[in-house]
């Protein structure tokens, strides 16, 4: 997907990763450093609040939220290209437990279960 978008000159900042199944019923996901939204709002491991901790991260205090410019462009394209994805896919179950972020500001998600499980 993220490919595709970038042909057409969109990039949103996507954090595409891998996964590699390792049989019809196990696999193993590349590890992202971040957190999820579920965290930094409870302040686990960190400040409470996105903004907090985008702050905390990547401190600009010449910048009008306090935060490097091209983080906070990172993490709304992030957060727009996940949203308008995951509805055009259908994806259901988002929350903000598999809602992730890293330090420089860019949102990804868990994938559900439901993409993994065979139903037939």
């Amino acid at each position: 997907m993220d490919n595709l978008l970038r042909k057409e000159n969109l990039d949103l900042k996507l954090t595409p990763y891998r996964i590699l199944a390792t049989s019809a019923f196990t696999g193993v996901v590349q590890f992202v450093d971040s957190l999820s939204l579920a965290s930094i709002e409870r302040g686990v491991s960190t400040v409470a609040g996105i903004l907090p901790y985008l702050k905390q991260n990547n401190p600009d205090p010449t910048q009008e939220y306090g935060v490097k410019a091209e983080v906070m462009d990172t993490y709304v394209k992030s957060c727009a290209g996940y949203c308008v994805i995951t509805y055009i896919l259908g994806v259901g179950d988002r929350h903000l437990d598999n809602l992730l972020l890293t330090p420089d500001g860019m949102l990804s998600s868990l994938p559900p279960p439901s993409l993994f499980i065979s139903h037939c």
